[in-house]
């Protein structure tokens, strides 16, 4: 089954509960959400669909992890029965409370990132340049 499957079939459940599923994209922004979920009760979410199996990408969890920050639930659906229970969860959430947990596709964690250690700023640029395997050219 194609991802665009499971996005008509979500996108025809959230009308059935009189809700709109927006296509959303930033062109200002890489890696939001597919869709933008707007239910009756002033209520906001998004959602990632994606074909069966597949996964979020690390920027897309990145974006997830800003967007439940602000309060706003994000669901990753990849498989026709995960629809229903992400439009249930959501028609009985409300706004100020927690994000329901659980539902949908699992999304893995964002990975953890190590900054090298040292002392990079009494380096001189030419130094610090070197390091990286630029060339160098003189003044």
């Amino acid at each position: 089954m194609r991802e665009n499957e499971v996005e008509k079939q979500f996108v025809a459940a959230v009308r059935a509960v009189g809700g709109q599923a927006l296509k959303f994209t930033s062109q200002s922004m890489n890696g939001v959400p597919d869709r933008l979920v707007l239910l009756l009760g002033g209520k906001c979410a998004f959602v990632e669909l994606k074909a069966p199996g597949k996964q979020m990408r690390i920027l897309q969890r990145k974006r997830r992890r800003q967007l439940e920050a602000l309060g706003f639930p994000v669901f990753c659906v990849d498989r026709l029965e995960q629809i229903q229970p992400a439009v249930d969860a959501l028609l009985h959430w409300t706004p100020g409370e927690p994000i329901p947990q659980g539902i949908g596709a699992k999304i893995p964690e964002m990975p953890e990132v190590t900054l090298p250690q040292g002392d990079t700023q009494s380096k001189e640029p030419e130094t610090q340049a070197q390091d990286a395997g630029e060339e160098v050219m003189p003044l």
